[in-house]
């Protein structure tokens, strides 16, 4: 039944994941939600990109979870959610987590997205502003707001480019190449962009993405993501006439996006603050986790009239 809560799995993830974590399922619509969740006080819920999930955040949570009860769901078509056949719009993703805050009972959160899923950060908190009293984007540029300037080819570009920007939009031909080297493309996501131009993530988590993203029908719903930016970009035209209301953070790492926040996120969300993070590229939570959790909690702490807490069993 739509936005029903399961009891919790009773097994685990096939990723590893600090302890002392909890982990349950919503059914929302066409796809079950898997998320995992710690902590007390005011719900802060952390959303993921592509090509990680919500493993992405086992350095980043527990720091947040000791002041939160921090929210780490897998976005549909992505570790253990529901890989499905569409709905990879940012828009029908936003309603995803409507969906997952309503079963758990919360009206409003901090939210946080990192990657593509600043993406659907942008939309929940464009469709859902009253249920949103901070945001903060991780390393990301909107779709209508500047996203397809790193997609154009340049005679600039190199192997070192954003060019899977541009192939991911057709999604045939993307998981045509790719498929059956899921490996390879992992090892090149993890070094492009790396501050130290080597991949810092763990080789066990290197594994488990891997897992992850060679399941079936998991290349072709990572690589949407990416090709949902047409709509994207269309459904984001609102936030020209009508801006995000509430304090905004934007997140870089300094050899990576953190020049750009203030470029890429003025138009979108005007109350905004925008920090880079210092020895890291594009994977804060691998390269910098305690600076980029710092910055976090210092901007969600910052509120002055904080949410409540909340308890979830």
């Amino acid at each position: 039944m739509s936005n029903d809560i399961d009891a919790p799995l009773g097994h685990q993830p096939t990723y590893p994941f600090p302890k002392g974590w909890s982990s349950r399922r919503v059914q929302v619509g066409d796809v079950s939600l898997f998320f995992r969740y710690a902590g007390t006080g005011a719900p802060l819920v952390l959303l993921h990109g592509w090509p990680q999930h919500s493993l992405m955040w086992h350095t980043i949570g527990p720091i947040l979870a000791k002041h939160f009860t921090v929210i780490t769901p897998d976005q549909r078509g992505v570790g253990m959610s529901t890989i499905t056949a569409g709905g990879y719009d940012k828009t029908t993703m936003a309603k995803d987590l409507a969906g997952l805050l309503d079963a758990l009972g919360i009206d409003a959160c901090y939210l946080a997205g990192y990657d593509l899923g600043a993406g659907t950060t942008a939309a929940f908190a464009r469709d859902y502003p009253a249920r949103v009293k901070r945001v903060a984007f991780l390393e990301f540029g909107l779709p209508g707001f500047g996203y397809e300037l790193f997609m154009t080819p340049s005679p600039e570009w190199t192997l070192d480019s954003n060019w899977h920007l541009a192939l991911f939009t057709v999604p045939d031909a993307a998981v045509w190449m790719l498929s059956g080297r899921e490996r390879e493309l992992l090892a090149w996501f993890f070094y492009h962009f790396a501050y130290s131009g080597n991949t810092s993530v763990a080789p066990e988590h290197f594994d488990a993405y891997h897992r992850e993203i060679s399941k079936p029908g998991a290349l072709r719903a990572g690589i949407s993501y990416y090709a949902a930016v047409w709509q994207d970009a269309k459904d984001n035209q609102s936030l020209e006439q009508t801006p995000l209301p509430m304090p905004a953070l934007a997140l870089g790492g300094e050899s990576s996006a953190g020049a750009y926040g203030e470029t890429l996120w003025k138009a979108v969300a005007p109350n905004l603050i925008s920090k880079s993070i210092p020895r890291a590229g594009h994977w804060l939570g691998d390269e910098n986790p305690e600076a980029t959790a710092a910055a976090l909690l210092e901007f969600f702490l910052a509120d002055q009239n904080p949410l409540p807490p909340i308890h979830l069993p």
